[in-house]
């Protein structure tokens, strides 16, 4: 993957006036962590708690009351001098209200116009470049991100479907279907913008693998169907397996985070089925810890997916589940541990934090340099990140 660095001197040769700086917007920095010398993040979590230690502010209210204006204010200042060449910020989803009164919902509606407003001024004008996260579940583009799709350069979306005219759907302008979209310039220019985005994991979590050969169980699975028809089946299957002598460890009672990742350690084989949507924060937790994810059918389309038979399985829904597990479970040592390397090594290139920082960025730079003008002198107001952590530059 063309990194951040080999991008920016590309541009340079072009006569772009050095590596890009970035503008990220957010409740958690991503970007700023990967690029800390380039990158100023701006908190959008104007809280009375201490975003770092989540510990309550101390000081009266009116000291709180001009803290948190002094934090507006920066936050104003950053967007209205523009000194950054790209914005990186997350879609604003669905409110989330479900079960509060009125009120609540239209005050969270409110914040969601509010951020969307801050995030399009901060990218106005021709020669910032924006780029939009989505990492919510649903396949579709929720309708309240649809002027985010069409003022952004890329929209990363982490449930892009297989077919994206399907993710499409909901943000296709009035009056057009997908069948007609595929034929629509606007529509084809709406499409040209998806790019694949996944949870990822952090670069901390990948652990050195124990030999296959050395591991206590055959296959490991704990989660709850809620259901879901894939985690329906493997209740009734595991049981059957288990008696034709694999070792199944599958708890019923909720495991401790450190129970959770010693089981995935010892195990050959996780299954890892996706819940509301397919991409999952376990598929990346099994591959780092040194076991071999089992997935169920996978409808997205990926930055560089889990290959079948190389860094993990994928079950066929037309096939008996319990007759595929077993055949899959008689894969000898040698090949987990084959397995397991490769995962570790796609998680470690493509899905760790900081690789799908520079995949943001390198996508971004990708499209080539916008209308610039001479590069403006570095600003007060912005403030690096510090390296080695993931806080906020303005606070």
């Amino acid at each position: 993957m063309e990194t951040l660095i080999d991008c920016a001197r590309l541009a340079a040769s072009d006569g772009l006036p050095g590596p890009p700086r970035i503008l990220e917007f957010g409740l958690m920095p991503l970007v700023t962590a990967a690029f800390p010398e380039r990158t100023t993040f701006l908190d959008t979590r104007l809280r009375w708690a201490d975003v770092r230690t989540r510990a309550p502010r101390s000081g009266s209210l009116p000291l709180r009351l001009v803290k948190l204006a002094q934090r507006v204010a920066g936050i104003g200042r950053a967007c209205l001098v523009q000194d950054y060449d790209i914005v990186v910020a997350r879609c604003v989803g669905p409110v989330n209200s479900a079960g509060h009164a009125y009120p609540v919902h239209a005050a969270l509606s409110l914040i969601g116009l509010a951020f969307r407003g801050l995030v399009l001024f901060a990218a106005r004008g021709p020669r910032v470049r924006l780029a939009v996260l989505d990492v919510t579940d649903h396949l579709t583009i929720h309708p309240r991100d649809r002027a985010f799709l069409r003022r952004c350069d890329l929209f990363f979306k982490r449930e892009l479907a297989a077919n994206p005219w399907n993710t499409l759907e909901t943000v296709l302008p009035r009056g057009a279907c997908a069948g007609h979209a595929r034929q629509d310039p606007a529509c084809l220019a709406l499409r040209a913008k998806l790019r694949p985005f996944a949870l990822g994991i952090e670069a901390s979590a990948l652990k050195a693998p124990i030999p296959a050969s050395a591991r206590s169980y055959d296959l490991f699975y704990a989660g709850s169907a809620q259901g879901i028809a894939f985690r329906e089946a493997v209740g009734g299957v595991l049981p059957r397996l288990a008696a034709r002598g694999w070792r199944i460890h599958a708890p019923t009672h909720r495991l401790s985070p450190e129970a959770f990742a010693e089981a995935i350690t010892r195990s050959r084989f996780c299954l890892s089925p996706g819940g509301v949507g397919w991409d999952c924060y376990r598929h990346y937790e099994v591959a780092s810890l040194g076991s071999v994810p089992i997935f169920d059918t996978r409808p997205l389309t990926g930055i560089e997916p889990f290959l079948h038979g190389r860094e993990g399985f994928y079950l066929d829904p037309q096939e008996d589940l319990e007759r595929a597990l077993d055949h899959l479970l008689r894969t000898d040592d040698a090949g987990v541990d084959r397995m397991t390397s490769a995962a570790q090594a796609l998680v470690e290139r493509v899905y760790t934090f900081d690789a799908l920082a520079r995949y943001v960025i390198a996508e971004t730079l990708a499209l080539g340099p916008s209308p610039r003008t001479a590069a403006p002198s570095p600003k007060k107001a912005l403030v690096a990140a510090k390296a080695g952590h993931r806080q906020p530059s303005l606070n």
